[in-house]
């Protein structure tokens, strides 16, 4: 479309099978359009008392990230062709500041921000949060604050440029009102706020909408970025479809539906995206990677390290490459035109003659292919199919993302940060584990988020009932094959950093850090003993000064009868050690032992162990912590970040390896503004899924269901 400048396809195939807004459809069969095609119906609206000629916001995408040139073509192509153009948290530069067609943003740095700022353009957008790293602050890194960035934004050059996680002056709702209300009275513009779509988006939008914003753009999971932990994209935040869906539902319940505007953001990259989600509940859609592509950005998602191979979000200094703006604009330009054109034309399919008429349109579409509860929390009927996808598939775990993480996380012994939206399960990588279903929370106005950065935020796990207190929830297991000098050196670095170690059937460990130790024999008083179900009738455990663990295969003995067994010898045993069998879910069993042992009133006194050779982030570690583990092994994680590694390097990698996953793990708690991992173990009210049969299994609510039970 970028080249040009035509319209492409109606109502497409879906592409990505496992993403919900591809499952929902206007029950038109693909059209290719030939020619320009003219369509008849209108398309201008009103954001706010602004007339739009489309309903288009350029997204929000700060100077700093942006090479400068595509922050100019944006503001450009908003007062071109009538549009309007967000400026990002990046502070004003100074050729956008001459547009009027836009809105500049007021973040939590408040970055370049002052009265002058605000009074440019025709709003303002309070940013909360958004899709690409919900409940943190935004982060631009140090190699590319240089001399231009420092004066825009007021920060000295070279140095991280990190918004706090919350605004330091909005911890309520009360709180955002009053920032409304002062920032309306100071300009005499309309006040947008801008949030990430999260596990109480509904709620959170219903408390914007009564405290006088006059808009909402709300921003989906998988929404690009400039930068951002891997951990955080990746695993929490919501579907923009189920939050849009769930907010205009909430918001006409409560009968202030047309108090507000409501933008729909993240991966909205077609215009069959953009009808869909207005049919959904959407008055506008967002624009922002999608046009970044229409300039020539070619997906390298080196965004964060500033080479852009195509020079839109390079390092701004002498000699580097920035994209040409003739370029840029004209096929950014054609790019818009086209959307444009599709919208009007699939409109005139639909025989809808203003595109004002489709909003909240839910009759309009069927979702194939989607379960009941889905389906309700869309508000759409659903179309059963011969055979519903598979909830996990067979490949390679480890994809580029995943592997590049691994070895990061040994480099830097912090958080892995990386660029542009999601990539990860499951709505383009396919799933192949429950967990790839299930998303963390993330902390928003009502519910403030928790700065890592600059408060404390902790990752102590208490086991055996107070007499192995762990730094984190990670118990370290190293392969059998590894010699030796490698396993002494994963004991002292479990010492030091006050972890565990999982050596069961590794024979001779010499005896230094055996209280930081896990183990198939027995040592008085010294770190912890593994005996096997199959094996416990036989064993001697009365008058052992050690805390015991049962080891079972998950799926392999039964709850109920574990239960019973952990009943009976609730004065030896301290827990469970659960290994996943084969293919076997692991979940589940999770879910399940933590319920019965709750119901038994025993859960308080036993430990769920996890051993799940596929977790390969600390976002998989946090929600099976959610699911109902005190603690989880990391193996195969470890062996691929170690790999290679020797003598003293392995040592100084092993101490950087277990940092990185400890800063990731708060980073994860304080988006969720909690200030202490016990508050998460086996509190699944803090995930949320996209998939019904998912739901069943794990006890974990669709996204947006909230609104189906008020």
């Amino acid at each position: 479309m970028s080249l040009t400048g035509r319209p492409q396809r109606l109502f497409r195939r879906p592409r990505r099978p496992y993403r919900i807004l591809d499952l929902v459809g206007f029950g038109i069969d693909e059209v290719r359009v030939e020619g320009h095609g003219v369509g008849k119906a209108s398309i201008s609206t009103v954001f706010s008392g602004i007339e739009v000629s489309a309903p288009i916001y350029l997204a929000d995408m700060s100077f700093g990230s942006l090479a400068g040139v595509p922050n100019i073509v944006e503001a450009e192509l908003a007062d071109e062709l009538g549009l309007i153009s967000g400026t990002g948290e990046g502070g004003l530069h100074p050729e956008v500041a001459r547009h009027r067609r836009i809105f500049v943003q007021w973040a939590s740095a408040r970055f370049g921000v002052d009265i002058n700022t605000l009074m440019a353009g025709m709003g303002i957008v309070i940013k909360i949060g958004q899709g690409a790293k919900p409940g943190i602050g935004g982060h631009l890194p140090g190699t590319k604050v240089t001399s231009v960035i420092s004066m825009v934004r007021r920060i000295p050059v070279g140095v991280d440029a990190l918004s706090p996680a919350p605004h330091h002056d909005i911890y309520s709702i009360e709180d955002l009102k009053q920032r409304i209300d002062a920032l309306k009275e100071a300009t005499g513009k309309p006040v947008y706020v801008k949030i990430a779509a999260t596990n109480y988006a509904p709620y959170i939008a219903t408390g914007i909408a009564r405290m006088g914003a006059d808009g909402i753009i709300v921003d989906g999971h998988g929404a690009g970025t400039g930068a951002t932990p891997l951990v955080v994209r990746d695993n929490v935040g919501i579907p923009i479809e189920l939050a849009i869906a769930s907010i205009d539902r909430m918001l006409r319940d409560e009968g202030i539906r047309d108090r507000v505007t409501l933008i729909a953001s993240g991966r909205v990259s077609t215009s069959d995206d953009a009808l869909k989600l207005m049919a959904l509940g959407a008055d506008g859609v967002a624009l922002g990677t999608a046009l970044l592509i229409s300039m020539g950005c070619a997906m390298a998602r080196t965004c964060h390290r500033g080479n852009c191979p195509a020079g839109i979000t390079s390092k701004i200094t002498e000699g580097s490459l920035i994209v040409d703006h003739d370029f840029a604009k004209a096929h950014s330009m054609r790019f818009l035109r086209a959307f444009m054109e599709e919208m009007r034309l699939m409109l005139d399919y639909l025989g809808i003659d203003d595109v004002r008429k489709i909003v909240g349109r839910r009759d309009l579409l069927r979702a194939r292919c989607v379960g009941e509860v889905t389906a309700k929390v869309l508000g759409v009927k659903a179309i059963d199919c011969e055979e519903r996808l598979r909830l996990t598939v067979e490949g390679d775990l480890w994809s580029p993302d995943y592997s590049i993480y691994a070895t990061q996380l040994v480099r830097t012994g912090d958080v892995v940060i990386v660029s542009m939206g999601s990539t990860g399960p499951p709505e383009v990588e396919p799933p192949k584990r429950l967990i790839d279903w299930l998303r963390f929370d993330g902390a928003q106005v009502t519910k403030p988020a928790i700065d890592p950065y600059r408060e404390d935020i902790d990752t102590t796990t208490v086991l055996a009932r107070g007499r192995l207190i762990l730094s984190a929830p990670i118990i370290l297991r190293p392969p059998t094959q590894w010699g030796s000098d490698r396993i002494a050196m994963v004991k002292f670095a479990a010492h030091a950093t006050s972890l565990l170690t999982d050596l069961r059937q590794m024979g001779d460990v010499g005896n230094k850090h055996l209280g930081a130790v896990m183990w198939d024999q027995y040592v008085d008083g010294l770190g912890a003993l593994v005996v096997n179900y199959e094996d416990y009738g036989g064993f001697r455990g009365r008058g052992i000064n050690t805390p015991v663990y049962v080891r079972v295969y998950a799926g392999d003995v039964n709850v109920g009868s574990l239960v019973g067994m952990l009943r009976e010898n609730r004065q030896v045993i301290n827990g469970v050690l659960i290994e996943q069998l084969g293919g076997e879910y692991v979940e589940p069993y999770i879910v399940n032992l933590d319920l019965e042992l709750k119901r038994a009133g025993l859960r308080h006194s036993m430990d769920l162990i996890v051993h799940m050779p596929s977790v390969r982030s600390s976002g998989d570690i946090i929600k099976l912590v959610a699911l109902g583990a005190d603690a989880v092994e990391v193996s195969e994680l470890m062996i691929r970040a170690l790999h290679g590694k020797s003598g003293k390097d392995f040592l100084t990698s092993m101490i950087r390896f277990i940092m990185g996953l400890r800063r990731e793990l708060a980073q994860l708690l304080g988006a969720a503004g909690i200030y202490s991992l016990q508050s998460v173990v086996g509190n699944r009210e803090l995930l949320r899924t996209m998939d019904d049969r998912v739901r069943e299994l794990l006890m974990v609510k669709i996204a947006g269901e909230e609104v189906l039970y008020r």
